[in-house]
């Protein structure tokens, strides 16, 4: 037994005080007769004995003082050694979907093994739970003893279990000398080694699995022709051949599926050539092995991805240009056209237009709010633009959308205007008086717009190799977000594909965990009480 307040037992010197009570207090006077055989007859027949002492009242009472001092100090029982920190390394990378044959995913049997176990393990050991693969996720005591919010298998296993398992099992006790125990639950995919250190489970599922490892689109929007390069790898167990079938559906004209035979494990590159609805909608990438029954492939869940296509736009240029505006405006019209695949159309047709060219003059443009590509516009006419003659340290972003790719080093502009362009994204400038100064801007917003500070005539732009490529660029960016293909979902992590051979150890279960120190200061004034009730009942 231990005391948590030994000084407590400072009560017990009370015990002599309360021997010195208990005693029967002496006759005060003495007096001499001679009728005592009368005296005790009377008493005897009165049913009343002389006072004496009672050992055992005081006995109750001296128990019941001794409760309430122990009670008091805190006493205590130890409880067994052992540990009483548990940590859990819970695998929840994407290989941990893999289904047996009772279609239970590796990660559901992992989590019914682990409220399982968890139910037997002492109240009083505090439980840590991390859970690896994918995002990292933490659970203490509650949350860790029920798996609360332990989400779905995703992600590659970016710290190795065992790994974390010996770097932790290095670290000791902590502060206090009391060391956590290890447990670890996986299905030892992608691990050259399962931890040699602490308790272990496995969940290992051996089988075939086809996945899709990349996709790439090269998109021509807003020409509905697509190219898909899609990029796949098949594993079996055994060393023969594998068929594997790569198939495209959706917002495309119907094409064949492609399959090829390769060894396990090895890459696969199919190329489909493809021309998309109008309309848009969503496109389906798949993979499969189609020697195998459906339910052949124990991991499903990386054969697919899904891309969102934009609907194609009406490919129409409206051109706007002043009376000196020549005939580049017109030229540079006809090559967006073609580069499209378009028409162009008078501004006055009521008909909604792909995109508004405008070269020179005063129209008002509101930037970003109306898909426009302009050289030398005035947008508000409230403007004065002061000439900028042959601009000298022509410049360009490399990595701008507009401009990635382009080669404009040969670009010359024999004027342009200072303070004509609305504020937005540079990618175009040169040498200015007080450092870089814009040539030509992106204006962001529902619908954005392209502004150059000069004139077509007053460049040699239109006569660049760049300038076709550059308009079509500029007709993709007015029509922003509506114009890019949206994925759903991500590519599978590299290393979970593989479950032909999972690493595996003989399971290792928990040690027994100590137990906990029980405190006895309610069983003592309980104790205490029944001493002095069973003392009211004692003469």
């Amino acid at each position: 037994m231990t005391l948590a307040h030994p000084e407590w037992l400072w009560a017990l010197l009370a015990l002599p005080l309360l021997w010195w009570l208990s005693r029967p207090p002496r006759p005060r006077r003495h007096l001499w007769t001679a009728h005592l055989a009368q005296w005790q007859a009377a008493l005897s027949a009165l049913r009343r004995r002389p006072p004496r002492g009672a050992p055992l009242r005081f006995l109750l009472l001296a128990l019941a003082l001794v409760a309430a001092a122990l009670a008091a100090g805190g006493a205590t029982l130890p409880g067994a050694p052992g540990p009483r920190r548990l940590l859990v390394l819970f695998d929840g990378s994407a290989s941990m979907a893999a289904r047996d044959a009772d279609g239970r995913s590796a990660f559901e049997r992992a989590r019914a093994r682990l409220r399982e176990r968890l139910a037997a393990v002492p109240p009083h050991v505090a439980v840590t739970l991390l859970r690896l693969g994918g995002p990292m996720l933490r659970r203490y005591d509650a949350a860790a003893r029920a798996g609360m919010d332990l989400g779905a298998p995703d992600g590659a296993l970016v710290v190795d279990p065992g790994l974390l398992a010996r770097e932790l099992a290095a670290g000791g006790a902590d502060a206090d000398g009391d060391a956590p125990v290890l447990w670890t639950l996986t299905d030892g995919q992608g691990q050259r080694a399962l931890p040699t250190v602490g308790a272990l489970d496995t969940f290992p599922t051996v089988g075939a699995n086809a996945a899709l490892l990349d996709v790439r689109l090269d998109d021509r929007w807003p020409l509905p022709a697509l190219r898909l390069t899609v990029e796949a790898v098949a594993f079996a167990p055994g060393a023969a051949p594998i068929e594997l079938q790569a198939l495209v559906e959706g917002a495309v004209v119907a094409t064949a599926p492609q399959r090829r035979a390769a060894p396990s494990g090895q890459r696969e590159t199919f190329v489909f050539e493809l021309q998309r609805a109008p309309e848009g909608g969503a496109l389906r990438v798949a993979v499969s092995l189609p020697d195998l029954a459906p339910d052949g492939d124990l991991l499903p869940a990386d054969d697919a991805r899904e891309v969102l296509l934009p609907p194609l736009p009406a490919p129409r240029i409206a051109v706007l240009g002043d009376q000196d505006a020549g005939p580049f405006v017109e030229v540079a019209a006809e090559a967006l056209a073609e580069e499209v695949g378009g028409s162009v159309v008078p501004v006055d047709t009521g008909d909604e237009v792909g995109l508004l060219l405008v070269d020179g003059g005063v129209v008002a443009v509101p930037p970003g709010r109306a898909r426009a590509l302009t050289f030398g516009t005035d947008l508000d006419g409230r403007r004065e633009p002061e000439p900028w003659q042959a601009p000298a340290g022509i410049d360009w972003a490399r990595e701008h959308p507009l401009t990635r790719g382009l080669d404009l080093s040969e670009l010359r502009v024999e004027r342009a205007f200072h303070d004509l362009l609305p504020a937005g994204e540079a990618f175009l400038w040169a040498d200015g008086p007080d450092g870089p100064t814009p040539l030509a801007v992106v204006v962001d917003g529902p619908q954005p717009s392209v502004h150059f500070a000069f004139r077509l005539r007053d460049a040699n732009l239109p006569l660049l190799a760049a300038f076709p490529q550059l308009l079509r660029r500029a007709f993709v960016q007015s029509h922003g977000a509506a114009a890019l293909p949206v994925w759903a979902g991500a590519p599978p992590p590299p290393g979970e594909q593989d479950l032909t051979a999972p690493a595996t150890a003989p399971d290792r279960p928990l040690p027994p965990f100590g137990r906990e120190d029980r405190e006895l200061g309610g069983w003592l004034v309980l104790a205490g009480l029944c001493a002095l009730a069973l003392r009211a009942w004692v003469r």
